[in-house]
């Protein structure tokens, strides 16, 4: 580092950075000496803090004023194919803020007591273009107003102290700790920060010396950021629990279910418009320079708000605003000037079909003195749709219910969002109206199957890469988690060497998983296929066995399970095969029991039969002895079947669904129960269209409902369609627009299923290659 040090208010004389590096590192308990030319000498501090002053008899006196912005959040009326939802702290304004030696600087390293003296952001030989440069001690906090799902950062000392410096890292979400980074020293490199906010009112950052003293604590926030995505309204909403898209406000952050209080969070007063006083709202004040508002994406969901508006008491008889209600930039409601001491108004404002609401807040044409506005009771009547019959296509999702971004798998997320896997290993989340919120980047040479979602919001995927079995982890934020095998990825060599003895649905080598589950202690489980050395005497031949692995939270395989994490079962070697006759063993599918056991479906697949199976396993990877009678049970009376897909219904049965026939031709569903006793079976056509003796036709995907019915959802032929049956397998022939009681949603032969949280049904859809899948379409439907 070349550049000087500022000259120093308290007399000490200008000095170069490098002499400064000369000192020690001070320790815990015995703190190096400083020599006579450290910025530190004499006991030097140049506190600094960004607060709210005092309270005084004038809080508006010389213009004062404290305009806020909040993050804005990913949603349907900002659809972005990348980067929308995130907000870098950087860009955003703190309600409060301090540090040790002198501001805290935006997008450069703290630097010395002047604003904007610090230079590139830079920790353990990474550079930061965005994020935040402290010193200790320091706090700052953030109102994020619950909209925001992930905070993310590297933390650590800047290089502009040379190896000096020690400082420790915490973030608080609303006064509870989610992250405490430990001692950070200089040269250490930087260290990753992912924690989950939602729901999170007000974020805390905090920096605190490392034990000994706060000389050299020049600390970093790198590309430190909130990722925030709307929710659009399901059923009736009281407004205050609705994350807003964006918002402003003229004093200080808006407030929930209080009164605006002044420039921090949580500040306010219980609601109360002429002595009126309210549990739930929102409390705003006006701006003198722009139009105080709060956003919101509606979808086209809603058809009335109701509020009770008026200035809050806390102001007295002072202060006077305009309330208005716009939507989709239409003004719907305007309330004239409304003055401090008037009884509250009540008023009810017609939203149907309204996509964008926002609800504004103006001064009266004087000054924004006092003008402390409450939205009080503010609600939202919002249904569950339009309606209609069920498996009708749901016209307010993209166009007419379709989206053109499919792919091999899809799972739903928090206010109706879902994010859709393609085979290219890039995932798409999409709004509730279907906007493009985000997308991931593609990776090549592989292929993925199945996508799962963690408790803390991040996506497991599926697959194989290389021609061998792996996993992908990516953050909330669509890009790969650092902490989770090699750079987010994990590769699993699980093939031998050695000529496959008769290739499956394209499969002529290695390893692959086609699904995952994911166990309530963080674990994952992969299920899929291994070419494994044919087990019979001098065979040369490998054959297909049906692969499962655990990885524990970390991604390596987790020492607990099977031998060293993995799991092969060769069918060809259990009491009652005949290894003659059965040869290639795949999982296609997986599901996990309540009490932890799993359960894998698949078939075992020969030259002279092929039987649809499940078997079940321990949690250490044994097969279950006490499942079936051996641990496998066989589905399907063809003697040629396969399962593709199951799932556990909320009685504990278990649904399988795949093909039976020679050459599947006839798509099925069987019952087992929780141990694995066989129970009804139906084979059917999805649509009576054709011959179905020369169409092959196969169930891909299944989802329970709660009231224990199955959406079905398979090919025939060429064409994606889906069925709903009972409980006990009859189909439900209201279900969709054929007379069969099915669906049509295009052409291709893949579909995967998932519920989204407002109830709907949710199908994405590819046309599968041996090289591939290429995303097609993801479709909508009530339920």
């Amino acid at each position: 580092m070349t550049r000087k040090f500022a000259s120093l208010t308290a007399g000490v004389s200008l000095l170069l950075l490098a002499a400064c590096s000369q000192t020690p590192a001070p320790t815990a308990g015995n703190p190096a000496p400083l020599p006579a030319d450290s910025p530190y000498a004499n006991g030097a501090q140049y506190p600094w803090s960004d607060r709210l002053d005092s309270a005084a008899a004038d809080p508006y006196a010389d213009g004062r004023s404290y305009d806020w912005a909040s993050p804005t959040a990913a949603s349907g009326l900002n659809p972005q194919a990348l980067g929308s939802g995130q907000n870098f702290l950087s860009d955003l304004q703190w309600t409060s803020a301090t540090s040790g030696w002198g501001p805290i600087e935006r997008d450069r390293s703290n630097g010395e007591q002047g604003q904007k003296d610090g230079t590139t952001l830079k920790v353990g030989g990474r550079s930061f273009a965005k994020g935040l440069g402290v010193h200790a001690a320091s706090e700052i906090k953030y109102a994020l107003g619950g909209q925001c799902n992930t905070f993310t950062a590297f933390v650590g000392i800047d290089e502009e102290v040379r190896g000096l410096g020690s400082a420790q890292f915490k973030v608080f979400g609303d006064d509870t700790l989610l992250f405490d980074s430990g001692l950070r020293r200089g040269r250490d490199l930087s260290l990753p920060v992912n924690v989950s906010v939602a729901g999170v009112k007000e974020l805390r950052l905090v920096v605190s010396d490392g034990g000994d003293n706060n000389y050299y604590d020049h600390a970093d926030w790198g590309e430190a950021a909130v990722e925030c995505a709307a929710a659009q309204p399901v059923g009736d909403v009281v407004l205050s629990a609705l994350p807003y898209v964006s918002a402003t406000n003229g004093y200080g952050p808006v407030e929930f279910d209080r009164s605006n209080g002044e420039k921090a969070q949580f500040d306010g007063k219980p609601l109360t418009i002429g002595g009126q006083v309210f549990a739930k709202g929102l409390g705003m004040h006006a701006s003198s320079n722009f139009a105080a508002a709060l956003n919101y994406d509606l979808g086209g969901a809603c058809t009335t708000l109701t509020a009770s508006i008026g200035i809050d008491d806390e102001v007295g008889d002072r202060g006077s605003v305009v309330f208005q209600v716009y939507g989709d930039g239409k003004k719907l409601f305007d309330s004239g000037v409304v003055r401090g001491s008037e009884a509250a108004r009540s008023i009810a404002v017609d939203v149907k079909k309204v996509k964008a609401l926002k609800l504004a807040l103006r001064d009266a044409g004087d000054t924004m003195n006092y003008d402390h506005a409450d939205w009080a009771d503010a609600r939202l009547k919002c249904g569950l749709g339009t309606g209609g019959q069920p498996g009708a296509l749901d016209p307010s999702f993209g166009s007419g219910g379709r989206v053109n971004a499919g792919g091999v798998d899809v799972v739903a997320e928090d206010g109706g969002v879902v994010v859709v896997l393609d085979s290219n290993f890039k995932v798409t989340r999409l709004s509730p109206s279907g906007t493009v919120l985000a997308q991931s980047a593609l990776m090549s040479g592989g292929v993925a199957r199945a996508i799962g979602r963690q408790t803390d919001g991040k996506l497991v995927v599926v697959g194989q890469i290389n021609d061998e079995m792996a996993a992908v982890r990516y953050l909330s934020n669509l890009t790969l988690d650092s902490s989770f095998g090699v750079g987010g990825v994990v590769r699993l060599t699980l093939s031998q060497p050695g000529d496959l003895i008769s290739n499956n649905d394209g499969v002529t080598s290695g390893s692959g998983a086609r699904d995952v589950v994911l166990q309530p202690d963080g674990k994952i489980v992969l299920g899929g296929y291994a070419a494994r050395r044919f087990d019979a005497p001098d065979s040369p031949f490998t054959a297909l066995d049906f692969a499962l692995v655990r990885l524990q939270e970390d991604g390596t395989p987790d020492p607990g399970f099977g031998q060293a994490g993995r799991v092969f079962t060769a069918f060809e070697t259990l009491p009652g095969f005949d290894f003659t006759s059965y040869s290639n063993d795949d999982i296609y599918g997986l599901a996990l029991q309540s009490d932890g056991r799993i359960v894998a479906a698949g078939l075992s697949e020969s030259g002279g039969a092929s039987p649809a199976i499940l078997a079940r396993y321990l949690p250490n990877g044994q097969l279950d002895a006490s499942f079936s009678g051996d641990g496998i049970a066989l589905g399907g009376d063809s003697g040629y079947a396969v399962f593709r897909t199951l799932a556990i219904g909320p009685d504990g049965q278990i649904v399988a669904g795949g093909a039976d026939a020679r050459f599947f031709t006839s798509p099925f569903l069987q019952q087992f129960g929780p141990d694995g006793t066989g129970g009804v079976s139906v084979k059917f056509q999805f649509t009576d269209a054709g011959n179905p003796d020369f169409q092959r036709a196969i169930v891909t995907s299944l989802v329970p409902e709660s009231d224990g019915s199955i959406v079905v959802g398979g090919y025939q032929e060429a064409d994606i369609y889906l069925a709903r049956f009972t409980s006990t397998l009859t189909r439900d022939t209201s279900f969709g627009t054929l007379p069969e009681g099915a669906v049509r949603l295009g052409t291709g032969n893949l579909v995967s299923l998932t519920t989204s949280t407002d109830g709907k049904i949710v199908a994405t859809t590819v046309t599968e290659f041996v090289e591939g899948t290429p995303g097609q379409g993801t479709y909508r439907l009530f339920p």
